[in-house]
């Protein structure tokens, strides 16, 4: 996330205000995933000679101590050379504190809850989906690809635990997880910045009607019924982030020749049939005994881990590379797999 402030936020002469912005200052010193926009600030902090100045500053005499505005001072020196990218701007969400909320601005108590509290990925089943995003994430973060600083930040997100996943006890609950969040003090007010759901489509051809048109009406905040999802993407202005898989679950997103290099239950007959299926055909095939020689609790158990296996992402791209999707931002075709990660920061 890209924090800019309105500089007259720090011309408040409210306490509460100014405990408030200390906080901000000292949680962006702590967490080091979210980008400051110093040009917003560099004139509180600094005089026209570039002489720090902020010492003189009430926020800084009354609600820091010495020893937090030493490592401010140090802090700042550095952040001043940290680059804002183009990828930055054109993926990361940008939030202004300030106290002008008509101009959507972002008060600074809820600023401060947005960059203090964890996000959160809302997820059918907490263990087994969270091995498919920390999976994805390991193999696009250590790629060489255009987006990689993006999807760095998501990695180092799961690996320093700001970014969580919540089980929702499978497809019937993903609607009343996340409102029971978003009821919630921790992300009251705030909730749009911090979570996010992703959900199988459990369909069985590409251009069916979702069996979760309900799901894609609340989280679109619409009040006429859906008559296809495939006229339905994410937008801004829904109530959070949310994705609903193209294909059937997300054990049809691991490539088939992993799939064989790893389930010994496979027999040849069954490696047959599966290498004749085309791409579409294998989205929505449900798995079992018939195809793969194990149940729906081995698989359950077996298919998540998969993710977690060293090999490449081209292999996903491979396995997506027949449903793209336009990236109007950068003007290309990308996999499904990049628009997933490229939701997900958005809640960092």
């Amino acid at each position: 996330m890209i924090i800019s402030f309105n500089q007259c936020v720090f011309q408040s002469q409210d306490m509460e205000t100014q405990k408030t912005l200390a906080k901000i200052i000292m949680a962006l010193m702590e967490n080091h995933h979210h980008l400051i926009d110093f040009k917003s600030i560099r004139s509180v902090f600094y005089n026209e000679n570039n002489q720090y100045v902020f010492d003189l500053n009430e926020i800084s005499n009354l609600h820091m101590s010495v020893l937090q505005r030493r490592i401010l001072k140090e802090f700042l020196s550095k952040e001043s050379h940290r680059n804002i990218t183009s990828l930055h701007n054109q993926h990361l969400v940008r939030i202004i504190v300030g106290m002008d909320e008509k101009n959507n601005e972002i008060h600074p108590y809820n600023a401060h809850k947005i960059i203090k509290e964890r996000s959160k990925i809302l997820v059918e089943n907490g263990i087994n989906d969270w091995k498919f995003i920390k999976g994805i994430c390991q193999k696009y973060s250590s790629a060489k690809i255009k987006r990689r600083s993006i999807y760095k930040m998501i990695d180092e997100a799961i690996k320093n635990e700001f970014l969580e996943a919540e089980h929702c006890g499978g497809i019937g609950d993903i609607k009343k997880i996340t409102q029971k969040w978003i009821n919630s003090s921790r992300y009251k007010s705030i909730f749009k910045y911090k979570l996010m759901a992703v959900f199988d489509s459990d369909r069985e051809k590409s251009d069916e009607v979702t069996k979760h048109k309900d799901k894609i009406k609340y989280f679109k905040q619409l009040e006429k019924e859906i008559e296809n999802i495939i006229n339905y993407e994410y937008e801004f202005n829904d109530l959070i982030v949310w994705h609903v898989l193209y294909k059937r679950k997300i054990e049809n997103y691991i490539p088939l020749s992993i799939l064989l290099n790893h389930l010994s239950s496979i027999t040849q007959v069954q490696k047959r049939d599966l290498e004749s299926k085309t791409n579409e055909e294998l989205d929505f095939l449900e798995y079992g005994e018939n195809n793969i020689g194990i149940g729906k609790s081995k698989i359950k158990d077996q298919f998540p881990s998969i993710f977690l296996h060293n090999f490449s992402y081209r292999d996903f791209e491979k396995r997506c590379e027949h449903h793209k999707t336009f990236l109007e931002l950068e003007s290309e075709n990308i996999s499904e797999i990049e628009q997933i990660l490229l939701k997900i920061v958005k809640i960092l």
